[in-house]
């Protein structure tokens, strides 16, 4: 036997064997992962966000990468897109992206789709990607961005958002001019880009920079400063708005100084023709001081009278009052519109403020205090002033009572008869009229009465004027008739007789007792206690008003008495 050739066949024989014994094993392996693939295929689908692309040189917008996978058993229909900071939990969604995410983007199996998210909505503003880096503090901050699908569990990646930073710094000064102001740009040494910027707003400011913005570019780490032209006066806060190419915006809200000044009143007065008054005012918020410089008039048909220059300009302090001698002769330029305008220093102007010059007829009373009488309770005389101021003489050609519409029968109610004149600028004319004025009180419980003069010019053309006089009708008439010396254990006292007379309407509740002593500043005010003190028509009263008249000695005295009324009686007392 040969024992060479037996282990040669032995050999052969363990190799084939091997080589059966590895297809097996081998096929088993390939059954198990093959087999394994399809029991556990998911029953739903899943989303996966593969990519999210942010350029820093433009971030108008940003890309994502969504796969199906393969093994998913449906397509899939984006139905929401949105971002949000790592570790908050606030979402902001994505309200435009292209394709449209307005019905849903479909990504079809096996299949992945990139979507370019362009706007997104923050709070109730729709911005982008580079507003939230500049604006909202996202600035080199990690997001999550979060895919939502009706068909699938909602899919999120983290990315970063470069670091981009720009610095506004304003300067609003407004001693200095309400027209100028300056804004400094600083791109951040820790910036990743070079800023270029397209545009800077200033909410509210129609503002003109002395310098192209558009195209400047900012290197990190370097500044720019731009000079303004535009008004920003009477506005509390602006908002600065920088757009960059890169698709940065930057914003900041600036409180700003204001002052506030009005033209309080412009007053013609009557007695003088050759200038009028006009009073301006410098509200107590004013930050500070406004400096006059000229005012400006313009009349109803547009034509500009001369300004009024103020050199130097005239300062006025905050809650204060100026007012300013304004030289021109308004005499022909009667019942005309005029407009004025304050301007200031520091480059802003008031707004437009409307006066009407005197009327070419002016009528005065000349009685005023005095037209109705207690001793003639069915008459009235009133004396009308033409004035010295009006143009040409006049004639009285009615008298009317406004609340009633009754007119004063100008043949028998009215002594001298209407029309009454002419009366000549600067003469007058008394009229006696018959009226039951108190009646009138007692019918309308009212004492205020209005009287309608009507006069007309007495050259042709003739033009009618119409002139409102109001009075306070009497009710009641007091006197003082003795005012004495007295004294009560050891106080002392003024005592003070006060009588209603006897043609008085009303009785009266005294109020008051004032004591004005010469050449003392403050008069002294003795107050009753409310419905205490009171005096019936026709009856007398005593007073005791403490008051210590020693240290008056060789003084005079004025003594008032003031009812609830609004009666008064005075008289003068001087102490020995």
């Amino acid at each position: 036997m040969n024992v060479q050739t037996d282990r040669k066949a032995v050999s052969t024989l363990f190799i084939i064997i091997l080589m059966i014994v590895s297809a097996i094993v081998g096929g088993i392996i390939s059954y198990a992962f093959t087999i394994a693939y399809y029991a556990k295929k998911p029953q739903e689908t899943t989303l996966t966000i593969t990519n999210v692309y942010i350029d820093k040189e433009n971030v108008k917008e940003f890309t994502i990468s969504v796969l199906n996978p393969s093994y998913s058993p449906t397509d899939a229909t984006i139905s929401r897109i949105a971002v949000s900071l790592e570790g908050e939990t606030q979402l902001y969604d994505v309200i435009e992206t292209e394709p449209p995410i307005g019905d849903g983007i479909i990504v079809p199996v096996g299949e992945s789709k990139n979507i370019t998210c362009i706007k997104i909505k923050k709070d109730d503003r729709d911005v982008r990607l580079g507003d939230l880096i500049g604006s909202y503090d996202f600035a080199g901050k990690n997001i999550i961005v979060h895919v939502f699908s009706l068909d699938s569990a909602a899919a999120n990646i983290r990315a970063r958002v470069p670091y981009v930073k720009l610095d506004i710094a304003e300067k609003f000064d407004s001693k200095f001019s309400f027209k100028k102001f300056n804004v400094t740009l600083t791109n951040s040494p820790q910036s990743e880009v070079n800023i270029t910027l397209s545009e800077m707003l200033i909410g509210g400011v129609d503002a003109q920079a002395n310098g192209t913005i558009k195209g400047t570019v900012i290197p990190r780490g370097e500044h720019v400063c731009f000079m303004f032209n535009g008004s920003w006066h009477g506005a509390l806060k602006r908002l600065i708005t920088v757009h960059t190419e890169q698709g940065y915006v930057f914003r900041k809200e600036v409180a700003l100084k204001n002052v506030d000044v009005r033209i309080q009143n412009v007053n013609f007065d009557i007695e003088h023709r050759d200038y009028f008054n006009v009073t301006i005012f410098n509200f107590a918020e004013s930050a500070h001081y406004a400096n006059l410089t000229m005012i400006k008039c313009r009349l109803d048909n547009g034509t500009y009278i001369p300004e009024k220059l103020c050199d130097p300009p005239v300062g006025i302090a905050p809650n204060s009052t100026v007012t300013i001698r304004y030289d021109w002769n308004w005499a022909e330029y009667r019942g005309r519109s005029i407009t004025i305008v304050a301007y200031f220093l520091q480059d802003f102007e008031t707004t437009s403020y409307t006066a009407i010059t005197p009327p070419p007829i002016i009528v005065k009373v000349l009685n005023e205090t005095s037209v109705f009488n207690l001793q003639d309770k069915e008459h009235f005389n009133i004396t009308i002033e033409n004035h010295a101021s009006s143009l040409e003489a006049i004639k009285i050609t009615q008298i009317k009572i406004k609340r009633t519409g009754q007119l004063l029968n100008g043949t028998t109610e009215v002594n001298p008869q209407l029309p009454c004149g002419p009366i000549a600028p600067g003469e007058s004319k008394t009229l006696k009229c018959t009226f039951d004025w108190v009646n009138y009180i007692k019918n309308y419980d009212d004492r205020n009465l209005t009287l309608s003069i009507n006069v007309t010019t007495n050259t042709a053309p003739l033009i009618s004027h119409s002139f409102d006089f109001i009075f306070i009708l009497p009710v009641a008439e007091l006197t003082i008739t003795s005012v004495e010396r007295a004294e009560v254990s050891r106080m002392k006292y003024l005592n003070i007789t006060i009588k209603s007379m006897d043609y008085s309407l009303w009785n009266l509740t005294l109020a008051k007792i004032i004591v004005a002593v010469q050449n003392l500043t403050a008069p002294l005010e003795y107050v009753f206690p409310k419905n205490q003190a009171l005096i019936s028509v026709g009856s007398e009263v005593v007073l005791l008003c403490p008051f210590d008249w020693q240290k008056y000695s060789g003084k005079d005295l004025t003594v008032t008495v003031v009812s609830d009324e609004h009666v008064e009686a005075s008289r003068v007392y001087h102490i020995p």
